[in-house]
């Protein structure tokens, strides 16, 4: 399997590349808001359109293409919902009315993005208590990222026939909370369970890739410390043991690029492919854990000051391993999967 980029994936690169440099900011704690010129000058890249068919005002692109716009964000330490767009703009695909409105997300005239997760539950993506009458909806759906700047909501329920995927224009949140009782909602014709599978599945992706890139940059920023700062008068890259520590991480941030790759172009294929995702976090989630914390620990007590960007990095792999499920989560869902593989006589 070859992992190199195409001519074109690699003018994409560049092209997102600049546009994350000029889009920097300075690092702050909490929860990003929505930046409305970045998510236009993303639209004008094509980015949020990219895997979606043409016809919708899509690229007709691969995860591929997505996955580089993602690492390219996340070197950047640039938070932004295009992971939740990938999520929204999928689900929205997958139905049979949802053009309109997937258009407008590409085009970057709409703020689309997905309402799944329930309060006090792990996360599934089958609804435990939100249900679906007609186009009539009961339950709640918290937190969804960045859903007080959302032009509309897609959220999932449950109803007698298994689950439907609804559209909910200009949602009242209440922070990070739908209280969907009342709440006019459309249904989307031809978006059930499956769809929402493959939309994760899309969005994990995304995710994994921006982390990714945080993990590249926190790398770089520890290995450039080593080199630069002194402690007894020498760099502190002069001790072999920092130096080793550091070359731990590098392999933790190559095993993750690889497994990134070739889930992204697994995905191509066939997007419907869980235990391809389920092994994506795992990596990614044990590969950001270990070097943000190196990262931290390598930098000393400014490794967690506000002022600088490990911390900050290493803040948002932690809340990307929790997303969509954590490590342990999908760890244990490769363990079920164990009984389907036949077993491999390494003696004989």
């Amino acid at each position: 399997m070859i992992f190199a980029f195409t001519d074109e994936q690699e003018s994409l690169r560049d092209a997102v590349r600049e546009l994350a440099t000029r889009g920097r900011t300075e690092p702050v704690p909490g929860d990003a808001p929505h930046d409305p010129a970045l998510w236009s000058a993303l639209a004008e890249l094509g980015a949020l359109g990219l895997p979606f068919p043409e016809a919708s005002g899509g690229m007709g692109a691969s995860p591929v293409e997505v996955m580089i716009v993602a690492s390219e964000l996340g070197r950047a330490g640039i938070r932004t919902a295009y992971a939740e767009a990938m999520v929204a703009g999928s689900l929205l695909a997958a139905s049979r009315d949802g053009g309109e409105l997937l258009g407008s997300l590409c085009a970057g005239d709409s703020f689309v993005v997905p309402a799944l997760y329930e309060p006090n539950r792990a996360w599934s993506l089958e609804p435990a208590s939100v249900m679906a009458d007609g186009d009539r909806l009961t339950g709640v759906r918290e937190p969804i990222p960045y859903g007080a700047a959302a032009d509309a909501v897609v959220t999932s329920a449950r109803d007698a026939d298994g689950v439907a995927v609804f559209v909910i224009e200009s949602p009242a949140l209440s922070g990070a909370r739908l209280d969907l009782a009342g709440v006019a909602a459309r249904r989307l014709k031809g978006a059930e369970a499956a769809a929402v599978a493959r939309a994760v599945n899309l969005g994990t992706l995304t995710l994994c890739a921006e982390a990714l890139g945080a993990m590249d940059t926190a790398l770089t920023m520890t290995v450039e410390y080593l080199k630069t700062r002194k402690q007894f008068g020498v760099p502190l890259a002069r001790f072999q043991t920092l130096t080793q520590r550091a070359a731990d991480m590098y392999t933790s941030l190559e095993l993750a690029r690889s497994t990134v790759q070739f889930a992204a172009m697994t995905l191509a294929a066939d997007p419907d492919e869980a235990a391809t995702i389920d092994r994506l976090k795992v990596v990614v989630g044990k590969a950001g854990r270990h070097i943000g914390q190196e990262a931290i620990q390598l930098h000393g007590g400014i490794g967690v000051t506000a002022e600088y960007a490990v911390g900050h990095l290493t803040a948002r792999l932690t809340a990307i391993e929790h997303s969509y499920g954590d490590t342990s989560q999908h760890l244990a869902a490769l363990a079920a999967r164990v009984g389907d593989y036949e077993a491999v006589d390494l003696i004989g």
